[in-house]
């Protein structure tokens, strides 16, 4: 970095779309405490309140909130968060500017440019075009993010496999590096008070001798919840029960859903709970079934938690999981393989034991926040 030796570490802006909370919301969390640590005047914009704001203001980092920082596409408002993050960049004067997600990256790294930031970085936690939307908007996502990736200086892919979705674009390859996310360890809930915690949130006692298959996630079809309850009702000839931690806009389809298919008195949705992983013990297997996800930091919590997991063999999730060894794979979308990985788990415990103490291994190894921090931070001089 072009600074005196002996100067402080410059100023860091990181941006981002929502101060709510979520695998973006917690990496940009740890990156401004861990550079506020190491000296640096850290400031976050956001485009509204939420517990992402909530802990940073409790750790003493400054919340510039964007009016019109949404991540609805609207000319009027999105042209507000531009003036406002101009203006921001122009009164705090970062020597880095440091974006995650689709919309606040793109409005970043224009601000950043016309204000002459000298290192201008976007993570891409995931590419809008790998979800589930119409055609033309994959195609208008894939220009955006073009866009994005060209304005900045460097871009981190928190997967391989993020990296890869992006190669299609021309003169970017050498401007994209692989930085796997990371986390601390976690204060986790021992098994039986994480049921009780359950129970107690559900107001429902659950069969003490049934499995419990459960999922940590937003409540949204990406995530693709949906295929997990029909897979769970093809395992209806067991003991298990399927728990669902989250809340969010598809609450309402599963809860349909699972009636439809005669399991409602079977799935508990518990709702949204702030610091959901701490009682992930209270689980037997944890599902994460998605349509895409770029690496899934609920993956490394359920590897902390000792969980066996099943998975989607989509995105970097492979990165984590490899089949059969620290957890079992399957098609996203595809019901009948899901259930039969389940069936698996549910009838052979040892296989349970065995793929999760080598997932746990995996993530202690190879997962840790120290290491994403030691491999992000030289990307800001570089």
């Amino acid at each position: 970095m072009d600074v005196a030796p002996h100067s402080p570490p410059p100023p860091i802006l990181y941006v981002i779309t929502k101060g709510t909370w979520g695998g973006a919301q917690r990496y940009v969390y740890d990156l401004a405490v861990a550079a506020k640590a190491r000296g640096h005047l850290v400031t976050v914009a956001c485009g509204g309140h939420g517990e992402l704001v909530q802990r940073l203001t409790e750790c003493g980092i400054p919340v510039v909130l964007i009016p019109g920082l949404a991540r609805d596409v609207r000319l009027g408002a999105d042209l507000r968060a531009l003036i406002g993050l101009v203006r921001l960049i122009h009164r705090e004067r970062p020597y880095v500017v440091h974006a995650n997600s689709s919309k606040a990256g793109l409005i970043a790294m224009l601000a950043a440019r016309i204000t002459f930031v000298p290192h201008i970085l976007f993570t891409a936690h995931g590419w809008a075009w790998n979800e589930l939307r119409p055609r033309w908007q994959k195609r208008v996502f894939k220009l955006l993010h073009f866009v994005t990736v060209l304005l900045a200086h460097r871009v981190i892919a928190v997967s391989n496999a993020i990296r890869e979705d992006a190669l299609w674009m021309p003169l970017v390859s050498k401007k994209i590096y692989v930085v796997h996310l990371g986390i601390s360890p976690l204060q986790l809930v021992p098994r039986t008070e994480a049921r009780l915690f359950i129970e107690h949130t559900l107001d429902a006692s659950l069969p003490a001798s049934a499995v419990w298959i459960g999922a940590l996630a937003e409540l949204h079809p990406t995530k693709g919840l949906d295929v997990l309850i029909r897979a769970f009702a093809r395992l209806l000839d067991t003991e298990a029960v399927l728990v669902l931690i989250g809340g969010g806009e598809d609450r309402g389809r599963l809860v349909a859903l699972a009636h439809m298919l005669k399991v409602e008195s079977r799935v508990f949705f518990v709702g949204h709970i702030q610091d959901a992983a701490r009682i992930l013990p209270a689980l037997d297997i944890f599902a994460l079934p998605s349509h895409s996800e770029a690496l899934g930091y609920v993956l490394l919590e359920a590897g902390q938690s000792q969980l066996p997991v099943v998975a989607s063999n989509v995105g970097g999730i492979p990165e984590i999981i490899t089949h059969e060894v620290t957890g079992l794979l399957s098609p996203a979308g595809d019901d009948t393989l899901l259930a039969t990985n389940l069936r698996t788990y549910i009838e052979h415990p040892e296989l349970r034991s065995q793929y999760a103490q080598s997932l746990h291994d995996r993530v202690l190894t190879e997962f840790s926040n120290d290491r994403m921090l030691e491999e992000t931070f030289p990307l800001y001089a570089s």
